[in-house]
């Protein structure tokens, strides 16, 4: 059985590997994954997308043929400024008790958790149930063409999956101490976009009334100040009713998703808090400008980057009439990603819901363990939209201020969290593996 400090060794290796995308160059870490099970006596094909960029699979044969669980995970990391950071974002730096690291949350420890509970398997003599597939994948954090798009054409059977765990949610550790688990089994709608703008170049010192930097700031500030309704959906409801349904407000006990909204001081509540916000409305962040060259003249072409993220009832025909009716007619409104597909919610009324709650039961002792619903896109999407239910789970506990590190500088996870992450996911690919998933 693998240890804490092998865990942490492979970590800290995996993550000096810059996997920044773009460019991505994942297969240095297909290839460090591949040497990690071969040494272990355990077979792995690296399929190669394009250059540089490769995916990595490995199996453990099952007694019944078809319907394989995967454990999915990407190498792909967002891109680091190192001059941000107080350590190497790519240096695996241990410090105060943390492992810090671009991928340390999304998802690199997670991955090597999940490859040393599938090597430990292998080795433990029980044949599973079905087949598991430990695969890793490139290209998940810019769409996935190279990655699970990839894979999933050229492996026609990963389509047959009974069912696939992969990131998405955690255990949460509340700021009054409190922790639940949310298991992700839908997310929001990728729906990103360009705000772009001409107007007629000139000298800074002799403004004309058509600069294309102003266009495009009067129609992104326009977009940013549309307040997005609060919506209540079946997956938030029973989360939040498992978060705050002892809390209450003054004397009042919370009455439910649908009434607290309707009540000035749960909104207020709810829009206070960034994870609540989030998983109740459409979001629209405005991320790149771009517009200029040099002090004194007066640009010919700008535009503003947004990433929006839809609630499930959301048709992005719908948001983009929204989003082009405040933007008005000075400028454009370019689509990233057209072709996103728009998933359903996997059910979580399943053997698999009920299997990692009986895990965190056994890791956590008596938490809520609720339904929840990703903010951010993940490979996920691929196989929810073709029916396979799909999860995202990874048993660490996390504050609210660790989670908001996710993407951002100082990214870290505590060594505590390896330890339990490598416990947790020992757990449930041993419950996936048992007869219990027939």
């Amino acid at each position: 059985m693998k240890t804490f400090d092998e865990a942490l060794s492979l970590i800290r290796g995996f993550l000096r590997i810059d996997t920044t995308n773009p460019p991505g160059r994942e297969e240095a870490a297909a290839l460090f994954l591949e040497d990690v099970l071969r040494r272990e006596g355990l077979s792995a094909e690296i399929h190669v997308a394009a250059p540089t960029r490769a995916n990595i699979i490995s199996r453990i044969k099952g007694r019944r043929t078809g319907g394989p669980i995967i454990l999915l995970g990407h190498t792909d990391v967002v891109p680091a400024r190192e001059e941000e950071w107080t350590v190497h974002p790519f240096g695996g730096e241990v410090k105060d008790g943390y492992l810090y690291g671009r991928g340390a949350i999304d998802m690199k420890a997670q991955v090597i958790c999940q490859l040393l509970a599938f090597m430990d398997l292998a080795h433990s003599g029980v044949v599973p149930e079905r087949d598991i597939i430990f695969l890793a994948t490139c290209d998940e954090e810019v769409g996935g063409a190279n990655g699970m798009e990839f894979m999933l054409d050229r492996i026609p059977e990963l389509k047959d999956a009974s069912f696939v765990l992969s990131e998405g949610g955690c255990l949460i550790e509340e700021d009054d101490g409190r922790v639940h688990a949310q298991v992700s089994v839908t997310e929001k709608k990728l729906s990103q976009f360009i705000v772009k703008a001409k107007g007629t170049g000139g000298h800074g010192s002799m403004p004309h009334g058509d600069n294309a930097n102003e266009k495009v700031i009067e129609a992104s500030h326009r977009i940013l100040s549309h307040r997005w309704p609060l919506r209540a959906t079946p997956i938030t409801a029973a989360y939040l009713k498992g978060i705050l349904g002892e809390r209450k407000m003054g004397r009042a006990k919370f009455p439910g998703l649908t009434r607290a909204l309707k009540i000035p001081k749960w909104r207020s509540l709810f829009e206070g808090n960034e994870i609540y916000n989030a998983i109740l409305r459409n979001t629209v962040t405005l991320t790149i400008l771009r517009g200029g060259e040099k002090v004194n003249v007066i640009p010919a072409e700008s535009s503003a980057t947004f990433d929006a993220r839809l609630l499930p009832a959301e048709t992005h025909e719908r948001f983009f009439r929204k989003v082009r009716q405040l933007a008005g007619k000075n400028v454009v409104i370019e689509r990233i990603g057209e072709k996103i597909s728009e998933p359903g919610p996997s059910r979580y009324s399943t053997v698999y819901f009920q299997g990692i709650k009986g895990c965190v039961t056994a890791l956590k002792g008596h938490i809520p363990v609720l339904p929840f619903i990703t903010t951010g896109a993940t490979d996920l999407r691929y196989f929810r939209d073709i029916g396979v239910p799909a999860y995202g789970f990874f048993p660490v506990t996390l504050t609210k201020a660790e989670h908001m590190r996710m993407h951002a500088r100082d990214e870290r996870i505590s060594l505590e969290n390896i330890r339990e992450g490598l416990e947790g996911c020992r757990s449930i690919v041993d419950f996936l593996a048992s007869g219990s998933v027939a």
